[in-house]
């Protein structure tokens, strides 16, 4: 089994994504309240500084991500990507299913793109992504191979799905605390286009954060009522280049889901095709300290 030189990121965002499956609130925001710097000997004290307060619906809908918990879900998916100053008939389009279920000790998740459309052509596709809770698994019919990549070692007690560190920051069942702290949250008015009962929010992640250095915005349409109150119907995020510009704009739609109705295990069990090339990265593990080695700190 061949073992790839060089570690690719995974798919996480197609979501944001990865992957997301669910969203977040939106509307103005700030972050938590530095605490200010211990004022020079003989100076006066001041009153310490607060963050404004946030925004009423922003606040609801955010502690209604937060309280959501889905068990397992299934739903057709829309992913596109449409490159800034490209034609529009260079617009890829890629369209399947989402899996997720929730589990010990991490939730799984398979993305099963069927077809994709480019300029008007739409083709037969089998590409995967699968993630078991250790291994990030991705299979592609256009190349033929199958990469398996270890995301967390068994014992690994963080949580990949927590948004800001997570490998799939799963839009749902997010700490709001963790969400304003990567992100200025606001509303965005309701315009043509949008989809039906739904709260249109923007996230803009913070200076200095991982999602900042990948992405300039990411909106949400997250549905009001029915049993996917709560989830995105819509999720857009706005992609830069290595300069920091812009260019691209991926969109993710989420069709005829199903909560909570529990399908087949077997739906995570993904082996590669007879002819498809398989390659394998390990994380790396510590080399065992030497007999009478000081235990390291």
């Amino acid at each position: 089994m061949p073992v790839c030189a060089k570690r690719a990121k995974p798919l996480a965002m197609i979501t944001l994504l990865a992957l997301g499956v669910a969203a977040r609130a939106q509307a103005p925001a700030t972050a938590p309240a530095v605490p200010p710097a211990a004022p020079a000997a003989g100076a006066p004290a001041t009153a310490p500084a607060t963050a404004p307060a946030l925004d009423p619906e922003v606040d609801r809908i955010l502690t209604t991500l937060e309280q959501r918990d889905v068990r397992d879900l299934r739903a057709r998916l829309t992913w596109q990507q449409r490159y800034v100053l490209s034609e529009e008939d260079d617009t890829l389009t890629k369209r399947g299913e989402i899996w997720y279920r929730k589990g010990t000790p991490t939730a799984r998740f398979l993305i099963h793109f069927r077809e994709k459309i480019v300029g008007g052509r739409k083709d037969a596709l089998d590409e995967r992504h699968l993630f078991d809770g250790c291994w990030y698994t991705e299979l592609q019919s256009t190349t033929k191979t199958l990469i398996r990549r270890e995301i967390r070692k068994p014992d690994d007690p963080s949580d990949p799905y927590k948004v800001g560190q997570g490998a799939f920051p799963l839009p749902f069942g997010q700490k709001k605390d963790d969400i304003l702290r990567e992100f200025a949250v606001a509303r965005v008015g309701a315009a043509e286009g949008d989809p039906p009962d739904t709260d249109h929010l923007r996230l803009t992640p913070r200076e200095g954060t991982e999602t900042g250095r990948t992405y300039k915005e990411l909106d949400f349409w997250v549905a009001r009522g029915g049993t996917i109150a709560g989830l995105p119907v819509k999720v857009q995020v706005a992609k830069k280049d290595g300069t920091g510009k812009v260019n691209s704009l991926i969109t993710i739609r989420f069709e005829d889901a199903q909560l909570d109705t529990g399908f087949s295990a077997g739906v995570f069990e993904l082996k590669p095709p007879p002819g498809y090339e398989t390659f394998e990265e390990p994380l790396e593990r510590e080399a065992p300290a030497p007999p009478g080695a000081l235990p390291r700190k």
